[in-house]
């Protein structure tokens, strides 16, 4: 299995009338088709800057970022983006929220309506096909915020803390849900966040970014011995403590 995404010696720095402050430096990893990355790092070191620059929303100041051992910028991109509000519109139904995207892009034709429907069953929103986004929970906002993602047939999904609005116990439940849908959809992620439970528990590695300006500190590979693997599984899992404490030390060592 090849590398879908390549970042090779990334920089980026922010630009304003009192000077230039470096977010990310000399950023280099890559990350395999149908891989769940998970980005660790303080605050301020440039998590959410890194997921700009893989959707091609900002260019690097130095270095290449290639999808398909193409260059981002030379080709069209399939990059689905998930954020910390769900922005689930009120005034449309469901339905109407999740064929917003395919709207936009004017791909709303028959075949891709009827995908949604079929996302809808297959994740336990379909009696809320009509249903205004006040009528839904916590949790089922964010699956319809994923599947409003998922519709437009995304190569790589980026999670950029979407669980960070919810109650500790929604939380989980949510992120169980979210991680298991994109594994049922074989579909590739990265997932930046500030909770190395969360990182440890739904990451294949985990990536820790130094301080700002951000660079890749360690990469760890989450091996867990737990069988049919989940998030809710994994917290349980005897590796669980050390894989924490280790990357815990590694965010706490430049302190």
């Amino acid at each position: 299995m090849g590398n879908l995404l390549t970042l090779d010696h990334v920089s980026y720095s922010y630009h304003s009338l009192e000077g230039e402050t470096p977010a990310l430096r000399d950023v280099s990893f890559q990350v395999p088709e149908g891989e769940f990355l998970a980005v660790v790092g303080p605050s301020g070191c440039g998590k959410s800057t890194l997921l700009s620059l893989i959707a091609g929303l900002i260019p690097p100041d130095a270095g290449s970022i290639e999808i398909n051992g193409r260059p981002l910028c030379a080709q069209e991109l399939h990059i689905g983006y998930m954020l910390q509000k769900d922005h689930l519109l009120e005034w449309r139904t469901t339905f109407r929220n999740l064929s917003l995207g395919l709207e936009i892009n004017k791909q709303d034709t028959p075949e891709n309506l009827a995908r949604i429907d079929e996302l809808l069953n297959a994740y336990g929103l379909a009696p809320f096909r009509n249903a205004k986004p006040s009528a839904l929970s916590g949790g089922m906002r964010q699956r319809a915020a994923l599947i409003r993602t998922l519709v437009l047939r995304p190569d790589i999904l980026l999670l950029d803390e979407p669980f960070s609005a919810l109650d500790y116990q929604t939380r989980l439940t949510v992120s169980d849900d979210i991680w298991q849908i994109i594994r049922k959809e074989q579909k590739t992620a990265i997932l930046i966040t500030h909770d190395i439970s969360e990182a440890v528990s739904m990451g294949d590695r985990v990536i820790v970014l130094t301080k700002r300006p951000g660079t890749v500190k360690t990469i760890v590979d989450i091996r867990l011995v737990t069988d049919n693997r989940s998030p809710l599984k994994a917290r349980s899992d005897p590796n669980f403590k050390d894989y924490f404490n280790l990357i815990w030390k590694e965010l706490t060592d430049d302190e």
